[in-house]
């Protein structure tokens, strides 16, 4: 007999530290950024956890968010007047109440899960932790139980995946390194790109270039730099608080800002998760201005192809959004997907029965657009 019981716990790191590292173990950074994000915390959200116990023993995690999603934040002109009218009559439609699985960090979510433990064992763990996931949303009156941002990295059991709804989401872009230097990437790609490539870069020596794990000097321009970039992004659901960038290299290993300068101003500033399986590129925010005249997104992705060529390190994952200028600068990507339920039965058939129409309106709201975007504008947490 399985000795299971389940915890609601009003925190995101919800079991000790130790316990934390084996449900997401290495070279997963989830762990850490649990822990950061519960003391950083992220406006506009609260946190939770869902916990599996196996004689007292934690064997499965889900990280929860909670907020109410008002659709109108992120349009202008009629389309905003619209969905406020919209939610005035219909709020479980236009601005619903969500509770969701998953992290609102800029890369795929996943779920914590013992990995010595057999399938039968998780099986059954999963079955009350989504069981609790519904009492919860019942308790907390959510319109909407997501699942959010998952790809086949995220853990989720398949049986999970038949019982909600499904739309895609942004893909993930992944450039291999299955080069040994940097002309060799550009000579793999088209001439158009070379060409532009090229004529960017002439800009480049005008700009200096720092890696550094210790921020706190340049603290103050880095979270303006972030807080004007997701000003100007298309969607960034909650806004992280300066501790978060203050404290990121030294609570996950392995995280290292690239700085940027033009004529002694940080113009710039990539945030990373660097090892030896990928680089992780968890944020790139810039002056806009500056940004554009000096080619900043250019030379930063040239500038981390370079370190992992350098470090023989395999992947460079460059993260969501601006889709067409990751594939021309080479990049390849993973497909990724959200998983909801709505409360109200008649809304839910109509979702299930129209998922083509969902994405067109989604899209069309620029979630996931299909337009590219300049990279400096793609920045959510």
């Amino acid at each position: 007999m399985n000795n299971l019981t389940c915890n609601c716990v009003p925190r995101l790191d919800g079991v000790p530290e130790a316990d934390l590292g084996r449900l997401f173990p290495e070279p997963s950074i989830t762990a850490p950024l649990l822990s950061l994000l519960q003391e950083s915390g992220i406006d506009g959200f609260d946190l939770r956890s869902i916990v599996v116990l196996k004689d007292d023993a934690p064997i499965l995690l889900l990280p929860l968010f909670e907020t109410r999603f008002d659709l109108s934040t992120f349009v202008e002109g009629w389309i905003k007047k619209s969905l406020k009218m919209g939610g005035r009559i219909i709020p479980s439609l236009f601005q619903p109440r969500v509770l969701s699985v998953g992290l609102v960090i800029g890369e795929w979510s996943e779920i914590g899960i013992d990995p010595q433990i057999d399938a039968g064992t998780l099986e059954a763990a999963c079955k009350i932790a989504f069981g609790a996931l519904q009492t919860l949303a019942a308790e907390l009156k959510s319109d909407i139980v997501a699942l959010y941002n998952f790809n086949h990295y995220g853990k989720l059991p398949g049986g999970i995946l038949k019982k909600f709804n499904r739309v895609q989401c942004q893909p993930f872009a992944r450039l291999p390194i299955n080069f040994n230097s940097l002309e060799e990437f550009l000579a793999r790609l088209s001439r158009a790109a070379r060409k532009d490539l090229r004529r960017k870069m002439r800009a480049f020596h005008d700009v200096r270039v720092i890696r550094s794990r210790t921020i706190s000097p340049f603290l103050d321009r880095v979270y303006k730099l972030y807080l004007e970039t997701a000003a100007r992004g298309p969607l960034a659901l909650g806004m992280h608080n300066r501790l978060f960038f203050e404290k990121i290299c030294e609570r996950v290993p392995d995280a290292e800002y690239t700085l940027y300068f033009v004529q002694d101003e940080l113009a710039a500033f990539n945030l990373l998760v660097v090892n030896q399986q990928g680089m992780g590129d968890k944020y790139f925010c810039m002056d806009y201005e500056l940004g554009c005249e000096y080619n900043l997104y250019v030379l930063s992705w040239l500038e981390n192809v370079r370190c992992c060529v350098e470090r023989k390190i395999p992947f460079y994952y460059a993260g969501q959004g601006a889709d067409k200028t990751k594939a021309h600068l080479g990049a390849t990507f993973i497909p990724s997907f959200i998983l909801f339920k709505h409360r109200q039965p008649v809304i839910d058939r109509f979702l299930i029965g129209q998922p083509a129409v969902i994405e067109k309106i989604l899209s069309y709201l620029r979630f996931w657009p299909k337009a590219d975007r300049s990279p400096s504008l793609t920045i959510a947490p």
